[in-house]
């Protein structure tokens, strides 16, 4: 197949670039700076006397309008290509495949299209072909894929804030565990706040020392239990039939066979659905050797489901939850450990949602028996795969140096960030106060409702963009400081 792929000056070094590898592929530039400012007209104009010899045209994927008119006209297949140079590759690769292109959308979304499509396919094949071990609403799987996600709520919550958190997280987990704390002893309390989980129509487990509550928790809802422990096994056998245990040692010493045993001896006494957990060790304090206690455990507990506390490592490492959360449901995968507890406080809020997003990357990728990359899944928030250059000229460009700013008459700003919303207060000649969800949607109408000199107004736009980025990724943000740390490779160069 022969492809002309056309674009203008500015990017033609790029397509240069990402072209050269294809012996079967042309590159025609067409006198103009902006690829996706040329109009239909003028490209046809410009390619009315090309060879016929190609099988396919590619234009610039945000090239405005229908570009079949082009296609009728030359009788070349005609497509729209990426909206981003660099992705060309994507659009010879789609071909190859068979996958049909648009006149109309640009490439990158058709391919976004059938790897939705793709994902969908995989997903409803891991549920078709999961192994169960026992159904409670929700049912556990013995092996992974697919994995269930637990959260384990904070035991100084009230009910107004566990109601908050199951609905802001109900979408990416399975099953909400209400804890109390050591020494707990109020039965009211026990069944108020389950009762919350329940009305609010979710699977709920309950985290309690005292037998006792334990079993009131049950006859109130509970459908899992943290834990069943060398302590209390003999104690929780009048609900052994009613909820699923989760076999964790309270001694972590040989923390392995102690599980082990327990899960025999919670067989024997006639307990149906145990879940088993080894108890994961935080980071620097025996994490790698409770790795292979679990691997012990899958071993030689080949019909029982294990559960891993990932909240042990995501907790207590000063780092991204995101990245933690995807290397433990890893290896949790490869372990074989189908269930995932999490907890969402402080650096860690958003946990369910990141493991849930780890789960279908690896159950995915798990299938497909490949590395965990390029499934059409990804938690990359902070980074991304790919670096795009920029190929601009700046010999002749003046360099900013720091300034001070000029004071405007009208007044001055305060830029805030709530949960969901941003905002700027204007205080001046006039006051006034907008809120929304888009940073430049405010600064243009607070420039329509106040008159302030271009300097105010960039740096009130830069504040906002600022806040704008906080709120979509649930950051602080402080009027006047910076976002982000530094990288070193920008550090090297002050």
């Amino acid at each position: 197949m022969k492809a002309l792929v056309v674009t203008g000056k500015l990017a033609y070094p790029i397509v240069r670039e990402v072209t050269k590898k294809y012996d079967n592929v042309d590159v025609k530039v067409l006198n103009y700076p902006v690829a996706a400012l040329m109009s239909i007209r003028y490209i046809l104009e410009n390619l009315k006397n090309i060879d016929k010899k190609y099988d396919v045209i590619i234009l610039p994927g945000l090239v405005n309008g229908d570009v079949k008119i082009i296609e009728d006209t030359l009788g070349i297949k005609t497509f729209k290509g990426t909206e981003n140079a660099w992705d060309i590759p994507l659009v010879f690769d789609a071909l190859d495949k068979g996958i049909p292109l648009s006149t109309i959308d640009p490439a990158d979304e058709i391919i976004s299209r059938i790897k939705e499509k793709n994902i969908d396919s995989y997903e409803e094949k891991i549920i078709n072909n999961a192994q169960i071990a026992f159904d409670l609403g929700v049912r556990i799987p013995l092996y992974p894929p697919p994995f269930r996600i637990f959260l384990e709520m904070d035991p100084k919550w009230g009910c107004d804030k566990i109601r908050e958190e199951i609905q802001r997280t109900r979408n990416f987990v399975d099953v909400f565990v209400i804890g109390f704390p050591v020494g707990h002893n109020d039965n009211e309390e026990v069944r108020r706040k389950l009762n919350i989980a329940i009305d609010e129509g979710v699977i709920v487990g309950i985290d309690a020392e005292s037998p006792s509550e334990l079993i009131y928790g049950i006859k109130n809802g509970a459908k899992f239990v943290f834990n069943l422990n060398e302590i209390n096994i003999d104690k929780l056998t009048e609900a052994k039939k009613e909820a699923a245990f989760i076999v964790a040692p309270f001694n972590v010493e040989n923390r392995g066979d102690i599980t082990i045993n327990l899960v025999k001896k919670a067989k024997n006494l006639g307990y149906d659905m145990l879940i088993a957990d080894p108890v994961l060790s935080p980071p620097l304090e025996g994490l790698v050797d409770s790795l292979f206690e679990y691997r012990k455990v899958r071993k030689l507990l080949p019909d029982i489901p294990l559960l891993m506390g990932i909240l042990n490592v995501s907790e207590l490492i000063d780092a991204d939850s995101h990245g933690v959360n995807a290397l433990m449901t890893s290896i949790a995968g490869e372990i074989g450990i189908s269930n995932l507890l999490v907890m969402e406080k402080g650096k860690t809020k958003w946990s369910s949602w990141e493991t849930k997003t780890a789960s279908k990357l690896v159950g995915i990728s798990m299938l497909q028996r490949k590395p965990p990359k390029d499934i059409g899944i990804d938690l990359l928030i902070l980074k991304d795969k790919k670096k795009i250059e920029e190929r601009v000229n700046i010999e002749k460009a003046e360099v900013a140096e720091y300034s001070p700013p000029d004071m405007d008459s009208a007044g001055f700003a305060k830029i805030f960030k709530l949960e969901d919303k941003i905002g700027v207060e204007f205080y001046g000649k006039k006051k006034i106060s907008i809120i929304g969800n888009d940073g430049l949607a405010i600064g243009r109408k607070l420039v329509k409702e106040i008159d302030l000199t271009p300097q105010h107004a960039l740096y009130i736009g830069y504040e906002l963009a600022k806040a704008e980025i906080a709120m979509n990724l649930d950051k602080n943000y402080i009027q006047d400081s910076p976002l982000f740390k530094k990288l070193y490779v920008e550090r090297r160069n002050e």
